[in-house]
């Protein structure tokens, strides 16, 4: 019988027994030498190839970072109203609030590009000593979204008749971030770049390698102008809108990794 390199073969079996005719089937593994060794002498062993867990690295490793900053103007605004109300009725508190905030939405309905949203309600009671329910208070907010640089900004006067000034912030709309962000990022690998062939040649070594890059963007910081209305600074309709500045925020890029320098073998 002629073996091939197969490393198992299938093997029918027959035994007495008072069964006629029973039929065993075994899977038999052949691990003998003169069948293995062919197989095993007509193959390459070559070592493992190179990975993050057996690699051997030789040489001086410097561990650096680097910064780039822009600051860049503000183009969007984020105003919060809020809407409040007081009765001895949990249900009237909420039909005052529901009749505010449509007076002020149907307001908006004449600047489309004003991006709207409103808050759950939040309605609680108020007790007195007797820990009976004296009255109930209730609020809900309204934020508006809208170019910082915008003459909208007189929906202020229109909003404030029916809503009270909460807060008022400026960002840098995603859109804009992104698009400075990719040049700041190509700054920042440039610099980095920069400074690893700095620090090669402050060590005397004529080459060098980059093992790990890593690239981090915080969260950009704003510097909001400082806004505090009170509800009668903007109520009458003849009054010219609040006159702002959007100011800038700082974007920031940030880059370290890791410098391999090679080893001076000295003769």
């Amino acid at each position: 019988m002629n073996i091939s390199d197969n490393s198992k073969v299938t093997t029918v079996l027959y035994f007495s027994s008072p069964l006629p005719f029973q039929k065993f089937t075994t899977t038999l593994l052949l691990c003998l030498a003169n069948v293995t060794a062919p197989v095993l002498a007509n193959q390459n062993f070559l070592p493992p190839p190179m990975n993050e867990y057996n690699h051997q690295v030789i040489g001086n490793k410097v561990y650096f970072s680097i910064s780039e900053s822009q600051k860049i103007d503000n183009d969007t605004l984020i105003i919060t109203l809020n809407s409040s109300a007081q009765a001895r009725s949990a249900n009237v508190v909420i039909e005052k609030i529901n009749r505010k905030m449509q007076t002020a939405i149907a307001s908006l309905k004449k600047y489309p590009e004003i991006k709207v949203k409103t808050s759950q309600y939040q309605v609680h009671p108020i007790y007195n000593k007797g820990e009976t329910i004296r009255h109930w208070n209730g609020n809900q907010s309204l934020v508006i979204t809208l170019d910082a640089q915008s003459k909208q900004l007189k929906v202020l006067t229109e909003l404030q008749e029916q809503l009270s000034y909460q807060s008022m912030h400026f960002m840098v709309s995603a859109k804009q971030k992104q698009k400075a962000m990719q040049q700041l990022t190509l700054t920042a690998l440039q610099t980095f770049q920069q400074q690893a062939k700095s620090i090669a040649n402050a060590f005397g070594a004529s080459n060098y390698q980059l093992l790990e890059t890593r690239i981090n963007t915080p969260f950009p910081q704003s510097r909001d102008s400082n806004m505090a209305f009170t509800s009668r600074m903007v109520t009458a309709e003849s009054m010219a809108a609040p006159a702002i500045e959007s100011g800038q925020s700082t974007l920031t890029v940030n880059v370290s990794g890791i410098l391999l320098l090679p080893k001076v073998v000295s003769e």
